[in-house]
């Protein structure tokens, strides 16, 4: 039945199917969809080689899995894929086959291998300054510079640095200010603005590398960070990739003689967090630049940074 002063009727179906769509985005970013579905997939495949059924699967086949994958794989991994199973039955209208009975046996699986992450390696100032003389040359190497001390100095995530827009940078007399649209931590883009400071040396200063990229990179609107074809320097206007963030750090890393396996764009981040824990910063002055929700969440990165900061001994050995 069509309201007064419209024509024709009201296509619930269609409405109902942009509902379905609006709670799916608001229960989960793009990003753990797009986990789910790869950790859905793995699990398929498993239970082809098992000879088992996937959906609706088994409380046993579930715990099989994740015993499987225990062999091979950490804690959080497992975990992940338990989510998918339970997201991908929800999805179908069907009871999550991850009984009570299924939650204490993955507890018990949990004690036996550990919780522990192998989380990549923080990068350090020094290394931040020899993967930066091997970034690469000409335009290409420009980008990368700037790619690598504007994702130290703002400790932004690999998708907020290639989000960044050119209308999202702003000069100041003190440096710039970058607006992250939305984020891990702002899924209901309320945005949130990051002031980077210059640096004290020119060669490792933020705003200088930045300053060098925009005048090879153009004023032309778009994304900050586009291709650049390395053996021609010719610049593309397709937005970078977040995974080649990583790309250039594990490049630059491996020309310097670092280990790049334990290196990846998060290293950056971490790095930042870690620089700033050795240097007095305070966690709050941290959290601001990390954008962290959780003391508890900086302190995984700050820990290794603050290890010296306070001798509890002095004065006693």
């Amino acid at each position: 039945m069509a309201f007064e002063g419209e024509e024709g009727g009201i296509d619930l179906g269609a409405i109902r199917k942009e509902r379905e769509e609006l709670q799916v985005q608001r229960t989960l970013s793009p990003g753990t969809i797009q986990a789910y579905a790869a950790g859905w997939r793995k699990f398929c495949k498993w239970c082809h080689k098992a000879k088992l059924d996937p959906l609706p699967a088994s409380p046993e086949t579930v715990i099989l899995y994740a015993i499987d994958m225990g062999h091979a794989h950490k804690w959080a991994y497992i975990d992940l894929h338990m989510n998918a199973i339970r997201w991908r039955h929800a999805e179908e209208n069907f009871p999550s086959p991850i009984t009570p009975e299924v939650r204490e046996d993955l507890a018990n699986l949990r004690r036996k291998i550990g919780a522990a992450q192998n989380a990549k390696q923080a990068l350090s100032p020094d290394d931040l300054r020899k993967v930066l003389s091997t970034a690469g040359k000409g335009v290409y190497g420009v980008r990368n510079r700037c790619v690598l001390l504007l994702g130290f100095a703002s400790a932004c995530r690999r998708s907020e640095l290639s989000a960044l827009q050119l209308s999202d940078v702003t000069t100041t007399a003190e440096g710039v200010v970058l607006l992250i649209r939305k984020s891990k931590t702002d899924q209901l883009s309320f945005g949130q603005e990051i002031g980077i400071h210059r640096g004290e040396n020119p060669s490792t200063c933020p705003i200088n590398a930045l300053a060098a990229w925009l005048k090879e990179r153009g004023d032309w609107p778009g994304p900050l960070f586009c291709y650049v074809k390395r053996e021609t320097n010719a610049i593309k206007r397709r937005r970078l990739h977040p995974q080649v963030v990583s790309q250039i750090l594990k490049a630059a890393a491996a020309a310097a003689g670092l280990d790049a396996t334990k290196l990846a764009a998060h290293s950056l981040r971490a790095g930042c967090a870690t620089a700033a824990a050795a240097a007095g910063a305070k966690e709050l002055a941290i959290m601001g630049r990390t954008r962290h929700k959780s003391m508890a969440m900086l302190k995984r990165y700050v820990r290794h940074g603050s290890l010296f900061a306070v001798d509890p001994l002095r004065g006693v050995l």
